[in-house]
């Protein structure tokens, strides 16, 4: 095992987990140069691309393009591929939830000096629920991820309770109310680069503004148990042999395990998916007292 018991029994107990040095400097210079290479190319952009979203704060209204986020990174660049089978990973996560181990998303988001990329309250489980919640979340530090920057941010223990609303007026918008916790119970992640944190599918998280003076990019990997089958008709395998490629350590199987975890099932589908253009229909942001 690579976690010490006090660390498994962590990650159980508060739903989330740090774990220091995974990646080395050299693993690092390849993901901030892959990172690197994609903002040189979203200055020449006037809109989203098919990989590049990005941030349209009214604070970077006056400037250059920047991005906001890569969806699906390891698909578009080989060091992303390789930090997503990284060995060094993937000991961490067989260690929380089994040696079967299935990837099923990537992306990167990043927070830029005075930009938005607010990302509310919410759970992973909200908008996307398996048969059992043997899955987690692995994030990356590209650049420092502190309080003053933007790191996420969670409240302890909230994987083990109910499941979550996300929705508003009969539409999902991807994050819950404000009052559905105690402000006082939030915890920062504070995580440099070559550290990854790891957090429970039903965690409770959030991340609030970058105050500082440089961006902060943050890689993340889902990782699932490969008995963890995906509810929703969207998530499910449209070709099975690229099904069984997604299975980076161990063996594939056609057997769902069931657990009893509570649902909340995100429908009705809105008309775009994904976290910010989701979240910014939300009557009220959890941030809008956030000083600027």
């Amino acid at each position: 095992m690579t976690l010490t018991p006090a660390q498994i029994e962590s990650y159980e107990r508060d739903g989330y987990l740090i774990v220091r040095d995974v990646l080395t400097p050299s693993d690092m210079a390849e993901i901030r140069g892959a990172a690197d290479h994609f903002a040189r190319q979203a200055l020449d952009l006037t809109e989203d691309s098919d990989v590049i979203e990005l941030d349209d704060s009214a604070q970077l209204a006056d400037g250059p393009p920047l991005i906001r986020r890569l969806k699906s990174p390891h698909t578009n660049h080989e060091a992303f591929a390789k930090a997503l089978a990284h060995p060094g990973i993937l000991d961490v996560v067989e260690d929380l939830i089994g040696h079967d181990i299935r990837w099923f998303h990537s992306k990167l988001n990043a927070k830029q000096p005075g930009g938005g990329g607010i990302g509310e309250w919410h759970t992973d489980w909200g908008y996307y629920p398996y048969t059992n919640d043997s899955v987690l979340e692995v994030g990356i530090a590209i650049d420092p991820c502190t309080e003053a920057s933007g790191c996420m941010l969670v409240v302890p223990g909230t994987h083990t309770g109910r499941a979550y609303d996300h929705s508003q007026n009969g539409r999902f918008v991807g994050g819950v109310r404000p009052g559905e916790f105690d402000p006082d119970d939030v915890v920062p992640v504070e995580i440099m680069p070559g550290d990854i944190s790891l957090h429970h599918v039903r965690l409770l998280h959030a991340s609030a503004q970058n105050h500082t003076t440089h961006q902060r990019r943050l890689l993340l990997h889902g990782y699932a148990a490969a008995d963890a089958w995906p509810l929703m008709a969207r998530a499910q395998p449209s070709d099975w042999p690229e099904w069984d490629d997604q299975i980076l350590r161990g063996s594939p199987t056609a057997y769902a395990r069931m657990e009893a975890c509570p649902v909340a099932i995100p429908l009705p589908d809105p008309p775009a998916f994904g976290l910010f253009k989701l979240q910014a229909q939300m009557e009220e942001s959890h941030f809008s007292a956030d000083p600027q």
